[in-house]
């Protein structure tokens, strides 16, 4: 009897069952076709102004909007100004890092902040501001310390009034993209704002103090006020189409899968059963290996 046909064969059928079971799992494991297609808007569709459009991702409004400028406007200065203390101070670490940090940072939330206009059908600006140009150019204009200076507080100042509304957007927007775009804002300016100041050229008594929250407005214990407070507030939400609106996002999309649903997604019983099937088809090949050894000694006596 050649041993050689069923070693053969089983390692056959324990690869087919493998194969089965894995493609399966991938099946299993890939999202669904989304029941709301994700789509890219025309240009120019998340509105202008004081209007509120519905998108995907929930309501885009003019703070979001406004936001989504700054962000890239940020970029388009802060870039080049790293440029700029790379070939002017060469011999300077701290500055050098600083600069590696501006020009990493916003080129990543340049890919980010893009990515987000074309989604949500919102164009953004291609220039600086004219504030941010004369910054740009009062660099071009220093040499030395003097441009350790005000490389590291116009920067650093403009970082932290950055810092301050992402963080207000990041509170409030109603938008999924947003959310995602200022939660890396937040995080890159942060780090910015750490390495400029490790420069040792951040002037902190330049920079603006931060004022105290408004205290709350005192309980009315009049009736007739309490109602007109009521109603002025009924208004108000009636007037503000954003309110109670919950932002989602279409099912099947890497947002809404959970770390609940395993390393493998959905499908790690089936993994584990390939891993199964293929060592039980390990065994089997190391006993007929042994079982062939075996009736080969036997018949040598």
């Amino acid at each position: 009897m050649d041993l050689a046909k069923p070693t053969r064969l089983m390692v056959a059928l324990a690869g087919c069952a493998l194969a089965v079971l894995l493609n399966t799992g991938s099946a299993i494991g890939q999202p669904t076709t989304p029941s709301a297609p994700i789509s890219t808007p025309p240009p120019d569709s998340g509105g202008k102004g004081d209007e509120v459009v519905q998108t995907q991702w929930g309501p885009l409004g003019p703070a979001d909007r406004d936001f989504m400028n700054r962000v890239k406007q940020a970029g388009l200065w802060e870039k080049p100004a790293g440029d700029k203390g790379r070939a002017k101070r060469p011999d300077q670490p701290k500055i050098l890092e600083a600069c590696k940090h501006l020009i990493e940072g916003h080129t990543l939330l340049d890919n980010v902040v893009n990515r987000a206009g074309v989604l949500l059908g919102h164009t953004l600006p291609t220039e600086a501001s004219d504030e941010q140009k004369g910054f740009l150019a009062e660099m071009d204009a220093a040499n030395g310390d003097e441009f350790d200076v005000v490389f590291a507080n116009r920067l650093r100042a403009a970082h932290g009034k950055v810092y301050a509304y992402a963080a207000q957007i990041r509170a409030g927007t109603k938008n999924e993209l947003i959310r995602i775009l200022s939660t890396q804002a937040m995080i890159t300016v942060f780090d910015h704002m750490k390495v400029l100041e490790e420069t040792g050229k951040v002037d902190f008594a330049g920079l603006e103090s931060p004022q105290p929250l408004a205290p709350p407005p005192p309980a009315e214990n009049n009736t007739g006020a309490a109602d007109a407070t009521g109603d002025q507030a009924a208004a108000e939400q009636t007037a503000n189409p954003t309110d109670g609106v919950i932002p989602t996002v279409p099912e099947g999309t890497r947002f809404t899968r959970t770390a609940e649903q395993g390393v493998f997604g959905d499908n790690n019983g089936v993994f584990f059963g390939a891993i199964a099937v293929l060592a039980l088809a390990l065994v089997g090949m190391r006993m007929i290996s042994r079982s062939k050894k075996t009736r080969r000694k036997s018949r040598s006596y």
